[in-house]
């Protein structure tokens, strides 16, 4: 009889939550899953759970770092405290005063205010990669923020106090480094490869990584303008131009992809031992492929697009 009285008692908040996620809209839900993906526990089994939690989570303007969340609860003894999350891993938890909690949670209502109408204007030939990030908070709260959107910037403050007191937990070198990069690097120095020789090939790699992708958007952003002049005014000298520049960008993905397929081999045996070297490999493999997996949508309407240009070409002297 207790088991069902337990039962009715906690049906009225189980359709309290459920009224939530009915409530939600695609871009909450969106984000309540992308904190899911990144390790924390979802949300709606912390609340019913009964506990109080408040979440950032930033990304990189090309989205390959794995770079981790952090999390401020407080506790039902009235314990107040802070730790990095990440995929198979969660960092230790520190103490925090009242005060500092204070300090963050009283940016939270701008942060979670709707989005003021932005007054920045993209140029749209320009590909613009900006710093973005996740938030949510108990019982339901969630937004999101994108560093070129001027509208979002009550919600990248926000987290950007939250990194900024966790970095502080964490001693942190000092850095003239902007907040957000700052953060990558130091809770990049927690997550390291745990042989030093795999690890300094591992940091050969990421380095050979990001130099091949670097120039990708300027690439893009070429073969984009190289097919609007093309189709603006169709010469044999424009098309070819664009042809060009078209394919320059799949090669870029062919070079990136290639790095993906033959440059892990080395790392095969710490893979196949598991911990936690294993999950920084298999994470930073993950990202990349998405990333090139993503760009070859991009690489297909290319491809579609210069069809076009030269089919009409090709009507033209029939």
């Amino acid at each position: 009889m207790r088991f069902f009285r337990r039962i009715l008692a906690a049906l009225p908040a189980a359709l309290l939550l459920s009224g939530a996620a009915l409530a939600q809209s695609s871009e909450e839900r969106l984000v309540h899953q992308r904190m899911a993906a990144s390790g924390f526990i979802p949300l709606d089994e912390m609340t019913f759970g009964g506990r109080d939690v408040r979440r950032v989570l930033p990304v990189d303007p090309y989205g390959m770092l794995p770079i981790p969340g952090i999390e401020l609860e407080r506790h039902a003894d009235g314990r107040l405290t802070l730790r990095a999350q990440y995929r198979g891993w969660s960092g230790q938890a520190y103490d925090l005063s009242a005060g500092e909690w204070e300090q963050v949670a009283g940016l939270e209502t701008a942060a979670y205010a709707p989005p003021a109408k932005s007054s920045t204007r993209s140029n749209p030939n320009v590909v613009v990669h900006c710093w973005s990030g996740f938030l949510e908070a108990s019982p339901d709260k969630a937004a999101s923020w994108w560093g070129c959107n001027d509208g979002t910037r009550p919600a990248q403050v926000y987290t950007e106090a939250v990194l900024t007191l966790a970095m502080r937990k964490m001693d942190c070198d000092p850095s003239d480094k902007e907040t957000l990069w700052r953060f990558s690097e130091c809770l990049a120095r927690t997550r390291k490869i745990d042989d030093p020789a795999l690890a300094a090939n591992f940091t050969e790699l990421q380095s050979r990584w990001e130099k091949q992708r670097e120039p990708g958007s300027d690439i893009l952003a070429r073969a984009r303008l190289s097919l609007r002049a093309a189709q603006a005014n169709r010469t044999d000298s424009l098309v070819a131009t664009a042809r060009d520049a078209v394919f320059a960008f799949g090669r870029q993905q062919e070079a990136l992809r290639t790095i993906i397929q033959t440059s892990f081999s080395p790392f095969r045996a710490a893979e196949e031992r598991g911990g936690g070297s294993a999950v920084i490999l298999a994470e930073t493999r993950r990202a990349w492929l998405e990333d090139v997996n993503a760009q070859d949508r991009n690489y297909i309407g290319l491809l579609e697009e210069l069809a076009r240009v030269q089919a009409v070409g090709s009507n033209s002297q029939r």
